[in-house]
């Protein structure tokens, strides 16, 4: 299931970008933009607390991906 070696770079690099975004999202300003509400209510959460809950959530899927798919190992063994 290992990916070719420009495949496996494209995959590393966005993988990256998308790390850094997450990061970016979770302090100010734009967490100050997006996330620092009370309102709405998330399945009984304040939005603020589900707002940083869905980026680990969508950043842990991303890194299992990552694994199961073996794209980064892949990358280093070049």
């Amino acid at each position: 299931m290992s990916a070719p070696p420009s495949r496996a770079r494209f995959i590393g690099r966005a993988a990256l970008v998308w790390f850094a975004l997450s990061t970016a999202l979770l302090v100010a300003p734009l967490y100050t933009w997006l996330g620092n509400s009370i309102e709405p209510r998330v399945l009984g959460l304040p939005w603020s607390l589900a707002y940083v809950l869905g980026i680990v959530l969508v950043n842990s899927c991303v890194l299992a991906m990552l694994y199961v798919g073996r794209w980064i190992d892949h990358a280093e063994l070049e």
